[in-house]
């Protein structure tokens, strides 16, 4: 919630720093919404060589897939119920790229590497990385948008593995492009790229992720999100841009709806994502996410989708449980500017009260559905609509009460609801029921509205400064420490990677018993430094984690995982 406090005007402005404050006084059951933070223009992204040499690219052509994998796809599709829509087949590679073939560019070498699977609207790669070091980027594109391309490094895709696969962004065409750039000094011999699978994708972003080819589009009763927009005013716009559609692999490729939710903590915007657990229910999916923000109607009943942006940094999978359904996740990106933190109630939903869902059904631009509560059980909430209804698709989509501002209550868990049951309370089919906030709140409660913090520093101690190993001239760690009553702080330090550059890392902790502080090691990327420097267009990912422990007011050890590597190292202050 809201932008992170300054450390110093100048401090910020230069590093676009940040840190935590103190949490609320007690933890509330309810919580408004606020906006993303904004940031500039989304950057825009170019082949690392423009025009590469005709013939030199690695080429990978598979076999055409078989007929049967779509009808599989097709029944999975009509079991409806609580079963995510699938857009994807899994494919196994049968055997090895070819060998990356290097050509000089400007700042280091470039390779390319295309991956074919005939037929396909679009693709997504799994990919080895075993064979690349750090400070290698990656960069991806389809053979029908070459131009939308999407910068990974190295690193960032090593965060992300799946049984050790990292599966690439989204793209649109039987043709999966990847650039392969490795800055000057890094040796280019025995550089190695894999790929062991592909999802071979029966829709795109050209086809507006309709599956009409394949399994049909959503129903003629299901209402755009901008169909609503005057009536219902700005408590419902703001709804409408926390919805994300959402694409994972687990198997195949499939779609669900998210929404990103608000937490008490008044110093930070963390990126909380509601869904449902059929869609993500451990870390392996989680990591594979991609999220596409804004993909909604231009003007009411239009089929052309406004400009929409995709995050394809994969998620934390912080909590899901399956009897209600619920799923938590965190986020590894930073939402686009025009997004918003939505608010939410874990108080009991009352008896008949009048209800929002905001979806996209069978992958379609968001839709918007309006009912009314019928009934609840121990684990769900029993809901039938006047207007619209959802579908495949949908799962995992918020369900949001009409007053105080719109917020959240749960998410579709499935139903009966259709188009040909929709408008009627009384008709015992129009029926859909969504997780409990308010049962799952012991859970998630942690994260949406954390306890006040009971550790601390040693009373009198302020422990900012620059802390080193004598034995490691050259390293060490930046900390400060903030005022009471939380007293967090900001800690900042770096590593060299295997090709001797420094890499910074930024420690997102909270304080887990007096004198520790434990948490994530946050990596951040952003636009390169010029005259218009904007520091919250930076985006963080999870790197690893650490623990600073002070054993004295000058004195501490620090123990930290970063790239599979653990390290305890002692520290003083100088």
């Amino acid at each position: 919630m809201n932008a992170r406090t300054a450390l110093s005007a100048a401090l910020l402005l230069a590093l676009g720093l940040g840190a935590g404050g103190a949490f609320a006084a007690s933890p509330p059951t309810a919580m408004g919404g606020e906006p993303a933070i904004a940031t500039k223009a989304e950057p825009v992204v170019t082949w690392a060589m423009a025009e590469f040499p005709q013939g030199m690219a690695a080429t990978h052509v598979m076999e055409g897939l078989d007929p049967k994998r779509i009808l599989e796809v097709q029944a999975h599709n009509a079991r409806g119920g609580n079963v995510p829509t699938q857009i994807g087949v899994n494919r196994a590679v049968q055997s090895p790229l070819q060998a990356l073939k290097w050509v000089a560019a400007p700042g280091g070498s470039v390779a390319r590497v295309e991956i074919t699977s005939p037929d396909a609207l679009g693709m997504r790669v799994g990919l080895d990385l075993s064979g690349l070091p750090a400070g290698v980027e990656l960069r991806f594109a389809g053979d029908l948008l070459p131009d939308r391309i999407t910068r990974v490094p190295v690193e960032q895709a090593k965060s992300q593995l799946a049984n050790g696969v990292y599966w690439s962004p989204m793209t649109d065409g039987a043709t999966q492009v990847i650039e392969v750039f490795a800055p000057a000094g890094t040796p280019t011999a025995g550089l190695k790229l894999a790929a062991p699978q592909v999802s071979h994708l029966l829709t795109n972003t050209i086809e507006q992720f309709s599956l009409a080819k394949a399994i049909g589009d959503s129903g003629a009763c299901n209402v755009d999100t901008k169909c609503r927009e005057a009536a219902l005013g700005q408590n419902f716009i703001n709804a409408k841009n926390a919805v994300a559609r959402m694409v994972y692999t687990d198997s195949g490729t499939f779609t669900c709806t998210g929404t990103l939710l608000n937490d008490t903590d008044n110093t930070t915007q963390v990126p909380y994502f509601w869904t449902a657990n059929h869609c993500i229910d451990n870390q392996t999916v989680a990591s594979t996410l991609i999220t596409y923000w804004g993909f909604e109607a231009t003007v009411c009943g239009g089929s052309t989708p406004a400009a929409n942006t995709a995050r394809s940094g994969g998620a934390a999978y912080l909590y899901s449980e399956a009897n209600t359904d619920a799923a938590l996740l965190r986020l590894n990106d930073t939402p686009p500017a025009g997004a918003y933190y939505a608010g939410w109630d874990a108080n009991q939903v009352p008896a008949n009260a009048n209800v929002l869902a905001i979806h996209h059904p069978a992958g379609d631009l968001k839709k918007s559905s309006l009912g009314n509560q019928v009934s609840q059980d121990s684990y769900n909430i029993a809901v039938g609509w006047t207007s619209g209804t959802t579908e495949g698709g949908s799962s995992g989509s918020g369900l949001f009460t009409l007053g105080n501002g719109y917020q959240l209550r749960g998410g579709l868990y499935g139903g009966s609801a259709s188009c040909a049951n929709s408008g009627s309370l009384a008709n015992t089919s129009n029926r859909d029921y969504y997780s409990r906030l308010d049962v799952v709140w012991p859970q998630v409660q942690p994260y949406l509205a954390p306890t006040p913090q009971s550790f601390g520093p040693t009373p009198g101690r302020d422990y900012t400064g620059a802390w080193y190993n004598p034995n490691e001239s050259g390293w060490g760690l930046t900390v400060y420490q903030y005022a009471g009553p939380a007293y967090n702080t900001f800690v900042m330090f770096f590593i060299y990677d295997q090709t001797g550059k420094a890499q910074w890392f930024e420690m997102d902790a909270t304080w887990t018993a007096t004198d520790v502080r434990s948490g994530n090691l946050l990596q951040s990327t952003a636009a390169p430094w010029g005259p218009t420097y904007n520091p919250a267009n930076r985006q963080f990912t999870v790197a690893g984690n650490a623990t600073l422990t002070f054993t004295s007011a000058t004195t501490a050890n620090v123990t930290f995982t970063v790239n599979g590597a653990t390290r305890t190292i002692a520290l003083q202050k100088l």
